[in-house]
């Protein structure tokens, strides 16, 4: 396979990570990844998208991504899609890396390029946020944790995203007014969407939870409980895609 040339980055550290950057869809929808950005020796910046599996993700919408990356960073920006191991292309257990672009239709073409990508940022660039890279560049997958660390993260991301701080108090020390401890930076749509994605892997994840351990009559009942909440999760999870729906048909008469 020949080899895929790519700006030489001028630092290993990204300038930007986006762990949620909105951009819009051919359909007016709004999708997202998580983006990084390194400044270059050479030419414009890389800028690599991790696919995040929303929708048709980074198969169907490369041609959106590189549209608004242009937009955003310039006609000499460098895009690179990029699929964590088990994920979409990259179902063989190891990370992919794809620069992308676009003919003079408008169409993208992708060329492969993990091993100068992993060349030149070496094996940090794997794997979602939280994974453990491996040791070595020449290993193309970072280490997926046990159930057991996603949960903890899914509770504790949670905890951050409700819980609340006190921003104003009486004289006497009563409080009167209070925030969220995140900084809200997700656009209305965005919440929405998100979050339904969210709700919906949820309820997939909870699908494969064992109620009937001890295969009882007990449990066969827990077991048909549990896949009619699951199904009112999805439908839950669906209306509220739905709901983004509307939001961005609105953003769209607008413009």
């Amino acid at each position: 396979m020949p080899e895929t040339v790519l700006p030489i980055p001028a630092r290993l550290d990204p300038v930007r990570d986006d762990h949620a950057w909105p951009f819009a869809l051919v359909s007016g929808a709004l999708s997202h990844v998580r983006l990084r950005v390194w400044p270059t020796k050479d030419r414009g910046p890389l800028v690599i998208a991790t696919d995040l599996m929303l929708g048709a993700g980074l198969v169907n919408d490369a041609e959106a991504l590189c549209r608004a990356v242009i937009r955003e960073f310039g006609n000499d920006a460098v895009v690179v899609r990029h699929f964590p191991a088990w994920s979409m292309l990259a179902m063989d257990g190891e990370d992919k890396f794809e620069k992308l672009t676009l003919d003079e239709k408008g169409t993208a073409h992708s060329h492969s390029c993990t091993g100068e990508v992993l060349d030149a940022l070496g094996p940090s660039v794997l794997g979602f946020p939280g994974d453990t890279p491996p040791t070595a560049s020449e290993v193309g997958a970072a280490v997926v944790p046990t159930q057991s660390v996603h949960v903890a993260r899914i509770l504790a991301a949670l905890l951050r995203l409700t819980d609340t701080r006190v921003i104003e108090r009486r004289p006497d020390g009563y409080p009167t007014r209070h925030a969220p401890v995140t900084e809200a930076d997700l656009r209305p749509l965005s919440h929405v969407k998100l979050g339904a994605t969210a709700l919906q892997g949820l309820a997939h994840f909870l699908g494969g939870a064992n109620v009937n351990e001890f295969e009882t009559a007990a449990g066969a009942k827990r077991d048909k409980k549990l896949a009619k909440i699951v199904e009112r999760l999805q439908e839950q999870a669906w209306e509220l895609a739905v709901l983004g729906d509307e939001m961005a048909a609105e953003h769209r008469e607008r413009d």
